[in-house]
């Protein structure tokens, strides 16, 4: 009896030390954490201490998968478009490619927001235009900035700046944008305004540091229009729904490297999915392609079930779209209202494969 209990003590004691332990650690970072903020504010850290940023203050590692690279196709990827492809590649694009005959002509990047309804392939245009480029590409969410500091956000941005200035020539993908850079409230105690105004600090003139922003939303009426100033984001453009064309080529490069039927009708599927956004028409290409797997996991020893057109016909009957017609017809408001000179111009309509 005497040695359970004096087991029992001892498993206690190394739980307390343990425990502790845990504790001791967590207040020693904490400690850390707001020793590196207030010299940073102060602005009394060397090159060095500032590259020693503290695992909770630290702001994003490029989200460059080295796993994916062969993987990646840049434009190859994207459906439709084609109008928004040619303004990237000659505005953007081929600037950072030809670095020395644009300085010249005293060109830079313009930073850009992507803006329209939601599931219409902005952040994945993005990732394909860092893919084109092929330089240094940092993703940035609000989740990324967040902190339980007082001027702890702040000091994120600016670090996700400076990490990308050391790292020059560098893109900066900022996805929801709204959340980051929200309207100023003439109320000194907000927070965000800070935040804020830390944006505006950091977006002046970026791309003269070798930082090239470009950022997302599907609620441009939200963030601060100072921010939408040019010096800050140069251009917004507009991404409209997939027309028809851009969904028969949607159809067309989601089951290009799947097991299809030759006799699939593409025009039809395009004219059968009018409201659809790029999400949509993903998830109906994998709604057919579970049943054709499912199908052949049942029939082990013959050759896979091919995806065929009832499959996908079917799967269209059951999959409403996802953007409503009060949304697009709000999107539609918001575009007169951001972009009056679009006018009667050729939406922007992008599209992916899976």
């Amino acid at each position: 009896m005497e040695t359970k209990t004096n087991a029992g003590k001892k498993g206690k004691q190394v739980e307390n030390q343990t425990c502790m332990s845990f504790e001791e650690q967590k207040r020693q970072c904490d400690i850390r954490e707001k020793e590196w903020l207030r010299k940073m504010t102060s602005r009394h850290l060397t090159e060095a201490e500032r590259e020693d940023v503290p695992a909770t203050v630290t702001a994003l590692e490029p989200t460059v998968n080295e796993e994916k690279k062969e993987a990646r196709h840049g434009f190859a990827d994207v459906a439709g478009m084609e109008d928004l492809k040619q303004k990237i590649t000659e505005g953007f694009i081929n600037v950072l490619k030809n670095q020395e005959c644009a300085k010249a002509f005293g060109i830079t990047p313009p930073s850009l927001l992507l803006y329209g309804p939601s599931g219409c392939g902005k952040t994945f245009f993005v990732e394909k235009i860092a893919e084109e480029v092929g330089i240094n590409y940092m993703k940035v969410v609000p989740d990324d900035l967040a902190s339980t500091l007082v001027h702890g956000t702040q000091e994120k941005i600016g670090e996700v700046f400076r990490k990308a200035q050391r790292k020059a020539p560098t893109i900066i993908f900022f996805d929801e944008f709204d959340e980051m850079v929200p309207r100023r409230s003439t109320d000194d105690r907000n927070y965000q305004n800070g935040e804020t105004n830390e944006f505006l600090c950091m977006l002046n003139n970026a791309a003269e540091r070798g930082v090239y922003v470009l950022a997302a939303t599907n609620h441009p009426e939200r963030i601060d229009r100072a921010v939408l100033r040019t010096g800050r984001i140069d251009e917004m453009i507009y991404v409209d729904m997939p027309d028809e064309k851009a969904r028969e080529s949607l159809f067309r490069l989601s089951l290009s490297k799947l097991p299809a039927a030759e006799d699939i009708d593409y025009q039809k599927l395009s004219n059968l999915t009018k409201g659809y956004n790029c999400s949509d028409i993903s998830y109906i290409v994998k709604v057919a392609s579970r049943k054709s797997f499912n199908d052949s996991v049942k029939e082990k020893d013959k050759p896979y079930k091919v995806i065929t057109q009832e499959l996908l016909e079917d799967a269209i009957a059951h999959q409403s779209p996802s953007v409503s017609g009060k949304d697009l017809r709000n999107m539609e408001r918001l575009r007169s209202e951001f972009s009056p000179k679009d006018g009667e111009a050729k939406s922007s309509v992008v599209g992916f494969h899976l």
